[in-house]
Parts: C-alpha cells; structure tokens; sequence
C-alpha cells in the first residue's frame, strides 16, 4: 500500500504540471530546451535529460522494482560518418519523438485515479502495476540512414526484452535494411539493454563509379633544356629526347570507368548513383584504336608527339651516314635523324624535327620544329639555317641562323643570329664574337667581344625571324610578279593557262601571309611589351660592341664586367 500511495502521489503531481505547461503554451522545441543538453566526447554527443522528464520517471519505477537497472545513457554511437552538428540536430529529434513514446508508456504504467476521489484519500480496493512487456523505441534518423533503440523494461508480469519484440517494433516502423546483427543478437541479454541508446540499423551509401583515365607509355610535353654539368659544357647528343615508337606499339591505354553502387536507407530504399564517365581515346595522324577500343596504337615507325589534343605519329627518316652525293637532298614531312655530317652543297628540309650527329656545313638547312646540331654549324656565310622552333647547337661559325623561338649555344664566331627569342650562350666558353646576334628578348653570354676589339654587334627587341620571313616572302612574291610578266608576253597555250592560275593562287596566298606579317606588327608596337624585360646580360663585355635596343645604340668604350644593359625612359643603361 505504500508503493501504491507513492505512485499515486506522482501521477498527481505529475497531472498539476502537465496543466500549468499547458496554460503556457509554449511550443514544443521550446519545452525541450528547458531539461535538453548535449555534451561532446572525442567520438559520439550524448543527451542529458532532467531528472523530471517522463524517461526518468520511468526509470524510477523500474528501480523501485529492480534496483540492478543501470541509470539511462543516450548516445548515439556507431555513425561516425556524421559530424557533431548532425548528431545534436539528430539529437533533439530523437528527444521530441523519444518525449512522446516514454509520456505513453508513463501514463499507462500509473495507476488511474478515479474522479471524486482526494488525494490524501486512499483506494480501498489495491491497485495493482499492469503487466506490460519490455517495450523496444525505435527512432529512425533523418536521412534514414540510421536507425537506434531504446528499450522501456516491462512492467507488473510483463515479459522481458526478447529478439521477437525487437523484430516486432523495426517491422512496425518499416525497418528492413541493413540490421546490426551484433546488436540483435546479444541485446535481449544486455546489462543495459534498457533505458539505454543502440545503433539497431544501418544503410549504405551509394558509391559514385571512378571516371575513366588514360595511361601515356611517352610524354605528352618533351622540352629541351640544356643541362651543364660541374664544368660548364652541355651534352648536345643528349637533347635529342626522341620519342621513336614502332609500328604496333602502345602509345596510351584508356582505362575504363567503374559502375556506381546503389546505397539503400534503413527502410530499404534505393540511393542512386553516378556511373564514371569515359574517357575519348587521343587518336591523331598515323595512329589506330585497338579491337577493345581501350588501347591507342602506333600505324606506322615514327616518332611520337601530342599536339595539345591528339597523339600521332610523325614519320621518321633516318640517315645512317652522311647527306652527301649518296642521299641527294632530302625533303621530308616528318622528323630527320642524321647519324653523319650534312655536307657542303646539299639541303634538308624536315616539316618536324631536324637531328644532326655530326656537322652541318655550308648548305641550306629548314626545319618545322626544332633544330638539334651535335657537333656545331660552320658556314660560309651564304648558307641560311632555319627553325620553326629551337635551334641547339654546340656552336656557330661563320654561320646565318634564323629561330622563331630560342638559341642555345657554347659560343658564336662571326655569325649573324636571329631569333624571335632568347639567345643564350651561357655554357661552354659561352663566347659571343664578331657578327651580329638580334634576339626578341634578351641576350645572354660569358663573353660578348673580344679582347682585339672585334666589332660586334647586338640587337635587342623587335621581330628578327618574322622580319625575316616578311624580307623572304616579298622577294618570292616580286619573283613571281615576274614570272607572271613573262608568261603574259606568251602565246596562249594550255601550258600558259595552268602557270597562270597557279602563280594567281600562290600570290594570293602570299599576300594574306605578308598583310598578317604587318598586323601583328601594328599589334606589338601597340602593346609595346616586349622591350620592359629585353636586356643584354654578360659576365665581360669589351670595347666596340655595338647595343642597340630599339632606336638607341650604344658603342662600348672600355671593357665592363657584370654588364647587364637594357632601355630606361628612352636610354640605354648599363649597369
């Protein structure tokens, strides 16, 4: 009777509070705030709840039957995937729903009190606890990720906490994927299998596939740098870097992209996913798609060179000796390779790269890409060496040498150089004397001039190569305006006709070259931004060099050491 008149006195109790929460109407959230706490670990946040809360009170019941039962503790655990904002945001959704489920369970544990009846007044008929067995919450997470157990103990005869009751509470709130079997198994037998907080279920996140990939076997980006070793002097035959391949092997492998895996929520729904993308196979001039259409590979012997967008084989011609009477000249569209010297009389022309072994000597050399001279060029000062790209060499004789890009040398001997570029002689004796050296944007050497004074003459800023070009270009189109003064003065024949047509279409064609040779100079003389870092940079420079850096020129009259020259406000300092 006494238990009896305690239970009784909290229900009432209970019932004034429950009265005076609803006159304020506060909503919900708000309530919560009033006994909700959340405190942080290394790995998990727990909930604190007041010791009036409906959770507690039950608890209080519980231990007054069996005071063995462990004190509650609610922490979700086991999700360590969330961070801690979206475990306290989990957090107060579980405490709201959990509030609701446990003020439930609470008000059908107490005994009803039957109207008229005062409270100090005690029931003459006992009132006894009703049986009800363990009863398992189950509270699923927002994203149904996720799904906890809390487990209210039974009451009067009830039956204890059993697999089938857990199995009984997840079908009833439709939870059917991903069961911790761990937790199923061994919760029923648990020391705190009640009032505590159990990670039950479980889903999986969808897994986006891998995006496809290519694997090069060669480089897609090969430079030529000049390397001096502890001496000062450059390898030239190492420069070559050529990417040879044969015909049928592999120049790149696609791999392929990997499927997606499908995630499923606690409730069993399916998560889509994202399969990887392919990746397109680089196919360029010369080069075939294997069966499997994964492999890119090589159609012919060449040399390999990625444009920016495509892998394709160029051609590649190689001379084992030296071009002389028994080649004849040699035009070709791909790269050259010449084991020997380049004779005096002959030429060679290459749409790709030009790899000399030997010596050139005087004949005419013009090469698409770079220019690679092992040995060095010795001229006559009639022969013209041309290159689209690079010119690297050991060294210039008595040489006309044309870059659209940089030269690399270890000394230049009465020489005439242009170069839309750098020329840089910094290996080696890195020795500049005699000629004249123009270069777009900057000069560097050890030694320009010598010490007998032998003019020497260095031109700074400009377009050395395109002016070049444009000087080549109007004296083949004023060749063939006289061509085409000859042919008129002809007899009309079928012969005249075709040579007309085609001199009419390459004069064409000449022209728009020569107008877009005056367009970019308008533009950089617009611009006016390639002479801000155009210097000459020297460690010895000796009297009767000549510098010159746009329209001012300086003539040296003393040696200096350290000489490092360039254009300020209209003058030429040397410093």
């Amino acid at each position: 009777m006494k238990i009896l008149k305690m239970l009784k006195e909290k229900f009432i109790r209970t019932k004034k509070e429950e009265s005076k929460e609803e006159e304020s109407k506060e909503p919900l959230f708000e309530e919560a705030k009033q006994d909700f706490a959340t405190t942080s670990t290394a790995s998990s946040v727990s909930l604190e709840l007041s010791h009036e809360h409906p959770l507690y009170r039950l608890y209080d019941i519980r231990t007054d039957k069996s005071r063995n039962t462990p004190p509650p503790e609610l922490v979700m655990k086991g999700c360590d995937d969330l961070t801690e904002d979206q475990l306290r945001k989990e957090l107060m959704r579980f405490r709201i729903e959990m509030t609701k489920a446990a003020d439930f369970r609470l008000k059908d544990v107490l005994p009803k009190i039957t109207e008229g009846e005062s409270e100090e007044e005690e029931s003459e008929t006992p009132h006894l606890e009703p049986s009800m067995d363990a009863l398992p919450f189950i509270y699923v997470s927002s994203d149904r990720m996720y799904a906890w157990v809390l487990v209210f103990p039974p009451t009067g005869w009830g039956k204890e906490l059993t697999k089938e009751l857990i199995f009984e509470a997840l079908e009833k709130k439709k939870v059917s994927y991903g069961l911790v079997q761990e937790t199923f198994d061994s919760l029923p037998d648990d020391y705190n299998r009640y009032f505590h907080l159990f990670l039950i279920a479980k889903g999986s996140k969808p897994a986006n596939g891998d995006n496809g990939y290519l694997v090069d076997y060669f480089l897609r980006h090969v430079e030529r740098l000049p390397e001096m070793d502890e001496f000062g002097n450059v390898n030239y035959m190492s420069l070559g870097a050529e990417q040879n391949v044969k015909k049928g092997d592999l120049i790149c492998e696609a791999i392929p992209p990997t499927e997606g895996i499908a995630g499923r929520t606690v409730l069993n729904q399916e998560l889509r996913c994202k399969n990887g993308k392919s990746v397109s196979i680089p196919k360029g001039k010369n080069t075939e798609v294997s069966e499997d259409g994964n492999k890119l590979i090589a159609s012919i012997d060449g040399r390999v060179e990625f444009s920016g967008r495509y892998f394709s084989v160029k051609p590649l011609l190689e001379i084992p000796g030296n071009v002389d009477y028994s080649t004849g000249n040699i035009n070709f569209i791909g790269d050259v390779l010449i084991h020997g010297d380049v004779c005096s009389g002959f030429s060679v022309k290459a749409m790709g790269d030009i790899k000399v072994d030997g010596v050139i000597e005087s004949c005419e050399i013009e090469a698409g890409g770079d220019l690679i001279v092992v040995k060095g060029i010795v001229g006559n000062m009639e022969t013209i060496v041309r290159s689209q790209h690079n010119i690297y060499s050991k060294y210039l004789v008595n040489s006309i040498v044309h870059a659209r890009q940089n030269v690399h040398t270890d000394s230049i001997r009465y020489s005439n150089v242009y170069s839309d570029g750098e020329v840089q002689v910094c290996s080696g004796r890195g020795l500049i004397v005699g000629g004249q050296i123009r270069a777009a944007q900057g000069i560097e050497a050890k030694i320009v001039g010598s010490v007998y004074e032998s003019p020497t003459s260095v031109f700074l800023g400009g377009q050395p190569y395109a002016n070049f070009e444009k000087q080549l270009l109007s004296r083949n189109i004023k060749e063939m305006k006289d061509e085409m003064e000859k042919l008129e003065r002809q007899p009309d024949s079928p012969y005249k006709s075709k040579q007309m047509s085609k001199l009419r279409l390459e004069l064409s064609v000449s022209g728009m070259k020569l107008n877009k040779f005056d367009r970019d100079k308008e533009r950089m003389e617009e611009e006016g931004e390639e002479l801000k870092n155009c210097r000459l940079r020297c460690g010895t420079a000796h009297p009767r060099v000549s510098i010159t850096i746009e329209d001012e020129t300086v003539i040296l009259d003393r040696t200096y050491n350290s000489c490092n020259a360039r254009l300020v406000e209209g003058e030429i300092f040397l410093i």
